[in-house]
């Protein structure tokens, strides 16, 4: 335990120190590990060195800034200490097969690395990462279907979304996601006596789709990997059962967003999903 325990704060170390050049036997040595049986218990558990390790992560987030689009290339290359950006080009194409400017369209078929964690949870450490962010209405483009109140589950959501997945909805809106909130958006609101449920993605663009407005906003995001059926009412069911009574905040419930941020395969095992809770 005492090793996993370590190799976790390593990571934590690699993580803090992402966009550096980092000495790796020096800091083991810094640290009283010596580094050639540590880096081998480290490869074995991890699947890769330390250096591999810290090189994927640091891609992986380029790039998802690459794919959230706030900054330019060149801003994002310096950032992470790249000074030549046409060199940096050149490795981003030799590492993730793509070159930096295809990523917004072809993110989904790269091979991304999200922190790996060893650490064991305690049972009030909360379950799902939040953060809480006032959001101002945006605008949603997709396929809009009216249910029955009493007739609506949450698994008739789900049927819809794999459906236009099926029948490659889903990759056609994902050429409209040019706005503010990357990744496919579940939106259900109450409309005169019927749910209405519009899947979709944020776009400033003019589509042949329909449309609809979100709702001005604080919202806590609740984010956990899993499949879309399973995580997203898993994570209502922590917010109903265990959150909103340890925080005592009042909770808007007139609508609805969860978001499918990556990969879009709604079927996957480690989807990166957030339910985008409105508070009063």
């Amino acid at each position: 335990m005492e090793t996993v325990n370590f190799i976790e704060k390593f990571i934590i170390y690699i993580e803090d120190h992402l966009r550096e050049q980092i000495d790796y036997n020096e800091a083991l040595y810094d640290l009283g590990v010596e580094p050639k049986s540590f880096i081998t218990i480290f490869t074995s558990l991890v699947g890769m060195t330390p250096y591999e390790y810290q090189q994927k992560r640091r891609m992986t987030e380029i790039a998802f800034e690459l794919y959230e689009g706030h900054r330019r290339l060149i801003d994002i290359a310096k950032y992470y200490g790249y000074r030549n950006v046409d060199e940096f080009k050149d490795l981003y194409r030799r590492t993730m097969g793509i070159s930096p400017y295809d990523t917004e369209r072809q993110i989904r078929q790269l091979d991304l690395l999200e922190r790996i964690t060893f650490e064991i949870v305690p049972v009030d450490s909360p379950k799902y990462p939040t953060r809480t962010v006032y959001m101002d209405s945006f605008r949603i483009v997709g396929i809009t279907q009216y249910f029955s109140i009493n007739d609506y589950s949450r698994e008739k959501k789900i049927a819809e979304l794999k459906k236009l997945e099926k029948d490659g909805v889903l990759d056609e809106l994902l050429n409209y996601n040019t706005g503010q909130v990357k990744g496919i958006i579940l939106h259900e609101r109450v409309i005169r006596d019927e749910m209405e449920l519009m899947i979709g993605v944020s776009s400033l663009d003019a589509t042949p789709f329909n449309e609809t407005y979100t709702e001005s906003s604080d919202f806590t995001i609740f984010e956990g990997m899993g499949r879309a059926d399973e995580l997203i009412e898993d994570i209502y069911q922590y917010i109903f059962r265990r959150w909103r009574f340890k925080m005592n905040r009042d909770l808007n419930c007139n609508f609805s967003i969860e978001v499918i941020k990556s990969p879009f395969n709604v079927d996957y095992s480690e989807s990166k999903i957030q339910v985008w809770q409105s508070l009063e």
